[in-house]
């Protein structure tokens, strides 16, 4: 499995045996010392409020990450879809893109995701695990978990490569088994989280001394552990 996080490094990844992953947003910065496979995003905000896609696929052509989300819009697949066909030619010059599949757990527009894949049109699919368009997905997780495994049990090993966005916790415990199974259907796997940015239980806040943030990149790093610890991966 592969982990995208701001803060992820090798060492981190090699201690829970996952492959690692940086997560970048627009007007983030690169380090040229990175050397692992590079995830960039719009973010839950730009999915809802809309992003400037021309200064995005400067950004994407500028950083080159291993894979772009193209643009989309949140809980509505019908704009996203017309995005897609809009914005990817642009971004696959430089990347591999990866279409959001919004509103997901509705099987109508499941299956016209299905049929993109069987046309070759899109290979890499993501499924929105922050937020949907009734619920949050930390504080329904449960709910989420049981939306995506549906999903996922018709995506495996259809997609080439299947990521998470911003699942919770809770729903990602729940959907350890079922990811395992994709990855034995020779389906890429992969998930993002930040998360953990904020103190996963209050042993992790006391021993930041109180706080729920992390001030610098060394405590994120504690903090991302202790995250993926919970996830038990």
């Amino acid at each position: 499995m592969i982990i995208c996080a701001p803060d992820m490094n090798v060492e981190i990844a090699s201690r829970f045996g996952v492959e690692p992953c940086i997560l970048v947003t627009p007007g983030m910065r690169v380090a040229s010392r990175w050397s692992m496979k590079i995830l960039a995003d719009i973010g839950l905000s730009g999915a809802k409020h809309g992003v400037d896609v021309a200064m995005y696929v400067a950004y994407v052509r500028s950083v080159k990450p291993t894979w772009a989300v193209v643009p989309d819009r949140f809980a509505d697949f019908r704009a996203t879809l017309t995005q897609w066909f809009r914005y990817s030619p642009s971004i696959s010059r430089y990347v591999a893109p990866i279409f959001v599949a919004q509103v997901f757990y509705r099987y109508r527009y499941l299956d016209v995701v299905i049929d993109l894949l069987r046309l070759g049109l899109i290979e890499r699919v993501a499924l929105p695990l922050r937020a949907h368009h009734d619920v949050t997905c930390s504080a329904r997780p449960r709910l989420c978990a049981e939306r995506a495994e549906r999903a996922l049990r018709i995506l495996c090993g259809a997609a080439r490569h299947i990521h998470l966005l911003g699942p919770a916790l809770r729903t990602l415990r729940s959907l350890r088994y079922v990811l395992k199974q994709c990855e034995r259907h020779d389906s890429v796997v992969s998930i993002d989280t930040s998360a953990y940015r904020m103190a996963a239980n209050n042993e992790l806040k006391r021993r930041l001394g109180g706080r729920w943030m992390p001030r610098d990149s060394k405590e994120a790093a504690v903090m991302l552990e202790t995250w993926l610890r919970q996830a038990l991966l």
